[in-house]
């Protein structure tokens, strides 16, 4: 989606939606949250999420379980 294709839909109508205070983020400690933007495709409706500050990505890794 970051590149402006749908994975799901061949539309290029994808628009970033940066995070408000709203919506959902990743709780790294108690002070520490990861804020998400969230790309929407405007033709099928499909949503995906990035983690905005990519430099917080080796704290979640530390913090969550991999996937198997």
């Amino acid at each position: 989606m970051k590149t402006g294709v749908c994975p799901k839909c061949p539309s290029r109508d994808i628009h970033r939606v940066p995070q408000t205070a709203v919506e959902v983020s990743i709780a790294i400690s108690w002070s520490k949250t990861a804020n998400l933007d969230y790309y929407v495709c405007t033709a099928c409706g499909y949503v995906e999420l990035y983690v905005e500050d990519m430099a917080l990505l080796p704290s979640i890794a530390e913090k969550y379980p991999k996937v198997n």
